[in-house]
């Protein structure tokens, strides 16, 4: 077996093809991060000013959101990494003399995709255990502390508490896109600040105008404890589906097993899905784009022709990383809408790229 290895990872050989890989994907990853807390804070600069943002709150924020940039710019940097790092070595002719010593595409492709694998590993580890955590806090400090709205909402895993017009509201689930709540639970507060009465609505659809409530009940509390049915026909949710875009948590705040339990939830009480499925092949799917990514790059790199300079070969990450995000996000959107099997929908930019991937290294052995 370590003849084997050594065979297919000469030592010598693989430590320099994956040093000069690793040492380029990550200032990449660093460049493309700065890149992107650069752009956010412009683009958010009006918002800070606007309600006097404090540096320290300012600060936070980018501290939380940065794990997520690191998710969105991975693919592109360790992609223009190869073609940097490797495609250096492609033009100084080093792929040439390793080819005519009878090294293979193969070999000199195995050690950079299999530190592309504990990447990938690394990267869902990374989505699940880090991003989740990080963006519910970024959205917390931006809603709370640096537009300085008032905290309504208190999420755990499987549901939310929010303060409304009408009093406290318990919502199992929210829907920013289908504009739906589902098992929400209403309490509607009296003098002394005491419960007086409990409405349990099945589902709250929001018609462009206002909300239509569908299966709903409605409970007396007496002051002398005692509890009876009547008839809720004058309840009227007064928030708008934008109110609750606050207690709305997106799939990144979410870990892979959250969003499972959370899906078969909605499944079981008939609620719509699609969106959330579609999420959950992708938190399988994303982490392997690193992988997908340098199938695609290491045999470029080893021509030594098509990038000729180091902003050659940034620029080229940057159009087929771009290209792979818009193929994905078209993919996305075919399956929340329904249009396409969910779990097609999340992997079909993994599997066009890795064909293409593996044509290139066909073609170049």
């Amino acid at each position: 077996m370590a003849q084997f290895l050594s065979t297919l990872w000469p030592p010598v050989l693989s430590r320099h093809l994956v040093g000069a890989f690793l040492r380029t994907a990550g200032l990449c990853v660093a460049a493309f991060l700065a890149i992107a807390v650069i752009v956010d804070f412009f683009d958010r600069f009006d918002t800070f000013l606007q309600h006097g943002a404090t540096t320290g709150s300012i600060v936070r924020y980018f501290f939380f959101k940065a794990p997520v940039f690191v998710t969105a710019v991975a693919p592109i940097a360790i992609l223009a990494g190869v073609l940097l790092g490797l495609g250096t070595l492609g033009r100084q002719n080093e792929f040439v003399a390793l080819r005519a010593a009878g090294v293979s595409i193969w070999q000199i492709a195995s050690a950079p995709l299999a530190a592309a694998v504990l990447i990938s590993g690394l990267m869902f580890f990374w989505n699940e255990q880090v991003v989740p955590y990080c963006s519910q806090r970024a959205h917390d400090i931006y809603g709370v502390e640096i537009k300085k709205g008032p905290f309504k909402g208190l999420m755990d895993r499987r549901q939310v508490w929010y303060r409304g017009l009408a009093g406290f509201y318990n919502i199992k689930h929210a829907s920013a896109e289908q504009k739906v709540l589902a098992e929400l639970i209403v309490y509607e507060i009296g003098p002394g600040f005491l419960p007086r009465r409990v409405l349990e609505v099945d589902q709250a659809i929001w018609n462009g105008g206002a909300w239509t409530l569908e299966g709903v009940h409605a409970y007396r509390l007496n002051p002398d404890g005692t509890v009876e049915s009547e008839p809720a026909l004058d309840f009227r949710l007064p928030e708008s589906p934008e109110d609750f875009l606050a207690v709305h948590r997106d799939a990144e705040q979410f870990s892979f097993a959250e969003l499972r339990r959370y899906i078969d939830d909605l499944r079981r009480k008939g609620a719509h899905a699609d969106e959330y499925l579609v999420d959950l092949h992708l938190k399988l799917a994303v982490p392997l784009v690193s992988l997908v990514m340098v199938m695609v790059g290491i045999p470029l790199a080893a021509k030594g022709t098509r990038t000729t300079s180091a902003a050659g070969a940034v620029a080229f990450g940057l159009a087929i990383g771009f290209s792979y995000f818009v193929v994905l996000a078209f993919a996305r959107a075919l399956g929340q809408s329904g249009a396409l099997d969910p779990a097609l929908a999340a992997w079909s930019a993994n599997g066009i790229f890795g064909l293409v991937g593996l044509f290139l290294l066909l073609g170049a052995e």
